[in-house]
């Protein structure tokens, strides 16, 4: 066999390998929920029509804090997206719309269920907020985003599972 027959047989050899090799940083390391909320002091219906109800567990929950405590509460959407051991991934609460996503990366895996994550709230192709708060697996932690519709805007972020 000739040298010109054997080297591309060899090279195809060598890139189906290195193809084939997995990425350890798409390893799904667990799940973290994102839920948007309209929180209103005023007219809840202002949310829009497709809106729902939001649990009375959650309710309380946000109304226990200081700076989240309305009157009046709307589910607007939620996503829940694997959390990847070494990429960014982006939760779309607001589906099909890509008006509001969140853009979350694992930091540092702490004791027990923690995690530091670095967390950014985009709205209308603009960076809002940026954050790195730990996170605890199925504690929420709530963000007031910004006003919205005579109310504000409230992100709710949960790891929901570990892997």
């Amino acid at each position: 066999m000739s040298c010109s027959r054997i080297l591309p047989l060899i090279l195809a050899l060598l890139l189906s390998g290195i193809c084939s090799a997995a990425d350890p940083g798409l390893d799904k390391i667990g799940s973290l929920g994102v839920q948007l909320i309209y929180a209103t002091d005023g007219d809840a219906t202002l949310a829009g029509e497709h809106t729902k109800p939001l649990e009375a567990d959650k309710i309380s929950a946000l109304q226990g804090l200081p700076d989240l405590k309305f009157k009046n509460y709307r589910f607007l959407g939620g996503d829940t997206k694997p959390i990847l051991r070494g990429y960014e991934n982006w939760a779309t609460p607001l589906k099909p719309s890509k008006e509001i996503l969140v853009n979350f990366e694992p930091r540092k895996k702490l004791d027990g269920d923690r995690f530091q994550m670095l967390l950014e709230y985009w709205q209308g192709g603009r960076k809002i907020l940026t954050t790195d708060p730990v996170l605890t697996k199925g504690k929420s932690l709530y963000l007031l985003g910004p006003k919205w519709r005579k109310g504000r805007l409230i992100l709710e972020v949960k790891i929901l599972e570990l892997i």
